[in-house]
């Protein structure tokens, strides 16, 4: 059983909360609207730097990286003597997202199989020349009145921006994404949040750390706070 989750209050005002520590890396709950790690501008405040500095461990470094807008569960390793074991334990984890889309999908469960490439500022899905990528999705409540839909999306392979192409490619797009969505800028957030992470750890014990629906999702969507998630 995994001990309650530690929250931490960071620099510039930003909170997390630590799921699991051992002695060669952490998963932690980075928050919607700051950049996982460095950008180009260094005086950029990034998730995985104000961590470090709080910690003080000098060599934590991001294994899984979170776009600006996704909320969740981030795996950083705490030394450079394990960075090809993280690796290789990021690969075979399972991941698994929270999501709110616009609009009501005519299936409950679907699986995604297509190919996508990189551009400069987005991902395409491609017929040929790309990567193949695969998502199951599936569908735990729909309102009719707001037209929105959440649910969740379980990655089967680690392609950037994948399930934000996918469900913009099937026609329901996350609900605040204006670069595969709608253009408007009404939403405080992007409705994607890295919720459930299961892994084998260094001594070959399974472990699952799996977070809450964020409370600014029952806010937005009333009837998320009737929903248990708890298997």
């Amino acid at each position: 059983m995994n001990s309650p989750p530690k929250t931490i209050q960071l620099r510039n005002g930003w909170t997390t909360q630590i799921y699991f520590e051992c002695d060669d890396f952490l998963l932690a709950d980075k928050p919607s609207g700051i950049p996982v790690h460095e950008t180009k501008d260094p005086k950029r405040v990034d998730f995985t730097r104000l961590l470090q500095d709080h910690l003080q461990i000098p060599e934590l470094r991001t294994v899984n990286r979170l776009d600006l807008g996704t909320s969740g569960i981030v795996l950083l390793g705490k030394n450079k003597s394990k960075n090809t074991e993280l690796d290789l334990l990021l690969k075979k984890a399972e991941k698994t997202y929270l999501f709110i889309c616009i609009g009501i999908p005519p299936w409950k469960e679907h699986r995604l199989e297509c190919f996508l490439k990189e551009g400069n500022k987005q991902v395409n899905l491609v017929r040929s020349g790309g990567k193949k990528a695969i998502t199951e999705f599936t569908i735990l409540h729909s309102d009719q009145k707001e037209n929105l839909s959440f649910g969740l999306a379980k990655i089967l392979t680690g392609r950037r921006h994948q399930i934000r192409v996918m469900l913009s490619s099937l026609g329901f797009p996350i609900l605040g994404d204006t670069l595969y969505g709608e253009k408007t800028k009404e939403e405080k957030r992007m409705y994607l949040h890295a919720f459930r992470f299961s892994f084998t750890d260094f001594l070959g014990q399974k472990q699952m750390v799996e977070t809450e629906i964020p409370n600014d999702w029952k806010k937005r969507m009333v009837l998320l706070s009737r929903i248990s998630l708890t298997n």
